[in-house]
């Protein structure tokens, strides 16, 4: 090994020891202008978990199980060693204040949607910057989301190679495209309640949820059985659980997969990304 060699490994090393805690930690950061919540594991990581919220969602009530806490991945990414970075979509309406999020994930939703949000980009070079920064390796990156963060998730899987395997919970594919290049040899798993009246598997205008109650938009969503003609039509693996009984909110859809498989969505998740015991 010649000298240059060995000092390049050196500062490689203590850049790595840098970033990483004593103990397990979950840091505010910012990039882009918007901030995330990145929860970093006591043990070098070896892959990425980004999380989307869902609409009118943000990332803090998620890490903080205020909602949508079954995608809160902590507890998991400190036992599997990886990254948990909770993302931030952009308002989705003018009514409901700064912190209601949502995406723009095609054709849905609200205000993310219409002002033709970058959030391609911006997760894109978000999941960049943190691959970089922590020495992930490209290709241990994944994605899980839920309602319109599973959309954007989609939409990322249609758009970009920059996640190897997605989870979509209760959404669906809405950029209207015919074909998914990107896509080919991506890992998709699908999981949706079978009782969703928010956004129906068979597709089509929800009969309940907030957007509907509150008028803040109306919106036919495309179906699973489109999104996995898509995909699979593409070169991808699409693999739709349906779950009996379940609604569209996240905590219950949790909760009937826990009844009838004795797995939550997090043991769901750790299992599909091959992330369990990656030490």
């Amino acid at each position: 090994m010649t000298p240059l060699k060995a000092i390049l490994q050196v500062l490689a090393a203590l850049a790595s020891l840098s970033v990483l805690p004593a103990v397990a930690q979950t840091r505010t950061q910012s990039y882009g202008g918007r901030d995330m919540l990145v929860h970093v594991p006591p043990s070098p990581p070896r892959a990425l978990v980004v999380v989307l919220h869902g609409g009118l969602g943000n990332a803090e009530r998620i890490e903080g199980r205020m909602n949508e806490r079954s995608m809160n991945l902590d507890a998991l990414a400190d036992k599997d060693g990886f990254i948990v970075a909770y993302l931030n979509g952009t308002p989705v309406t003018r009514m409901t204040g700064m912190r209601a999020f949502g995406w723009n994930a095609g054709a849905c939703c609200g205000m993310s949607a219409a002002n033709r949000i970058d959030d391609v980009g911006y997760i894109a070079g978000a999941v960049n910057d943190l691959l970089s920064r922590f020495h992930i390796p490209r290709g241990r990156a994944f994605v899980i989301g839920h309602s319109n963060g599973a959309m954007m998730a989609l939409r990322m899987m249609c758009e970009t190679r920059t996640f190897a395997a997605a989870i979509s919970i209760s959404g669906a594919l809405e950029t209207n495209d015919d074909k998914c290049p990107a896509a080919k040899d991506a890992r998709i798993l699908a999981i949706h309640g079978a009782e969703d009246e928010t956004v129906p598997v068979a597709g089509g205008a929800g009969s309940v949820g907030v957007a509907v109650f509150r008028g803040l938009w109306t919106f036919n969503y495309n179906s699973e059985a489109y999104t996995a003609k898509i995909f699979r039509g593409s070169g991808a693996t699409y693999d739709l659980e349906l779950v009996a009984g379940a609604p569209h909110a996240l905590d219950d859809l949790d909760a009937a997969l826990r009844k009838r498989d004795g797995l939550s969505i997090g043991d769901e998740t750790v299992r599909f990304f091959g992330l369990a015991n990656v030490r």
